[in-house]
């Protein structure tokens, strides 16, 4: 009967052991989330005074004032042209033009520098 009572309480201090861990871990996911949720509520304000400011009326004629060049009321939209007869250069960027490196030469580089 003894035996069988200790093994009993054994079991159940087992048993209480692992009901109290996972009880810890729960608290320190808890914390963690508590703190995120926090982050994410400061970051949707952030968001939502943007989203205010961006939809305002004196923000919209702004932008497409200066951005999509709409003209106001009484304005006259002027585009620059060239001169007829003058040709038109355009400057290609020297990276637009070279060749990617191989793969050689990545690890020749990487092994022993430039």
């Amino acid at each position: 009967m003894i035996l069988v009572l200790t093994v009993l309480g054994i079991l159940i201090i087992g048993d209480l052991n692992g009901r109290m861990a996972n009880a810890r871990r729960l608290e320190r996911e808890s914390h963690v989330l508590s703190t995120e949720v926090a982050a994410l509520s400061t970051e949707q304000v952030d968001l939502a005074t943007r989203v205010a400011g961006a939809t305002s009326e004196a923000h919209i004629a702004d932008w497409a004032h200066a951005d999509a060049k709409l003209v106001r009321e009484g304005e006259v939209l002027v585009i620059p042209v060239a001169p007829p007869g003058t040709a038109r250069t355009m400057q290609a960027s020297d990276s637009a033009r070279s060749e990617p490196p191989g793969n050689f030469q990545v690890w020749w580089a990487l092994l022993f520098g430039n």
